[in-house]
C-alpha cells in the first residue's frame, strides 16, 4: 500500500514570492497592451513592435493597386506604355519591381516629398533614355516626358468570382480610378520635343 505524505511538496514557480507577482502583473499588462496597443512615441517603440502581433492588418486596403507609366510622346500627346522592357524581373505581376517602385514611393497622399521627386526624376530619366535606346514599348518616337499613375480598383465582393491577376498597361481604367503621381513639367517635356 502506498504511504500519502501528510505535507506533499509544492511546485512553486521561480524566485520569491514577490517576483512571481511581478510576473502576473507584466503579464496582465502585456495582456492588456496587446488588445489596446500604447502610444508610438520613441521611448515606447520596443513595447509597440512587440505588442502589434495582434494587428497585423489592421487597414488592409480594400482595393487593387496598379501602377501605369505614360508618356508625353512628341506632337502627339500622352500615350501608355508597357513598362516591362525597362523592369524585365517578374514584369507581369504584383511583384513587378516597377509596381514595387510604384507601391514604395508613388502611394504617398497629398504632396509628393523630395524623395518622391527624385525618385520621379530618376524615373523618368532612366525610362527617356531606355526608349531613345529603341526599347520597345508600344510607342514609337521621341519622348518628352513620362506620366506615373496610381490606379484603384475595387475588389469584388464577397462570394462574386475573382479573376486571376493580369497586367495589361494598355487597359482603359476609369478617370475616378486614376490619380496622378508624377509628371515631367512642361516646360521640360517642350524643351526636349524642340518646338512643338
Amino acid at each position: 500500500m502506498n504511504k500519502v505524505e501528510p505535507n506533499p511538496p509544492i511546485a512553486r514557480g521561480p524566485g520569491p514570492r514577490w517576483f512571481r507577482f511581478g510576473l502576473v502583473v507584466l503579464a496582465v499588462v502585456y495582456y492588456g497592451a496587446l488588445i489596446h496597443h500604447p502610444p508610438d512615441v520613441k521611448w515606447l517603440r520596443p513595447a509597440v513592435f512587440f505588442t502589434e502581433a495582434t494587428s497585423l492588418f489592421p487597414r488592409s486596403n480594400s482595393v487593387v493597386l496598379e501602377y501605369r507609366i505614360e508618356v508625353w510622346a512628341c506632337d502627339q500627346g500622352w500615350k501608355p506604355i508597357d513598362p516591362r522592357p525597362y523592369f524585365p524581373i517578374e514584369p507581369d505581376d504584383k511583384e513587378s519591381r516597377f509596381q514595387r517602385l510604384g507601391y514604395f514611393y508613388f502611394n504617398f497622399r497629398g504632396k509628393p516629398s523630395a524623395r518622391e521627386l527624385a525618385v520621379g526624376k530618376a524615373l523618368d530619366a532612366y525610362v527617356s533614355a531606355r526608349h531613345a535606346a529603341g526599347a520597345e514599348d508600344g510607342v514609337a518616337g521621341r519622348i518628352g516626358g513620362i506620366r506615373v499613375m496610381k490606379t484603384t480598383r475595387p475588389f469584388p465582393s464577397p462570394g462574386e468570382p475573382v479573376e486571376r491577376y493580369h497586367y495589361d498597361p494598355f487597359a482603359t481604367v476609369p478617370a475616378d480610378q486614376s490619380k496622378d503621381k508624377y509628371a515631367t513639367p512642361a516646360a521640360e517635356r517642350k524643351q526636349r520635343c524642340g518646338s512643338s
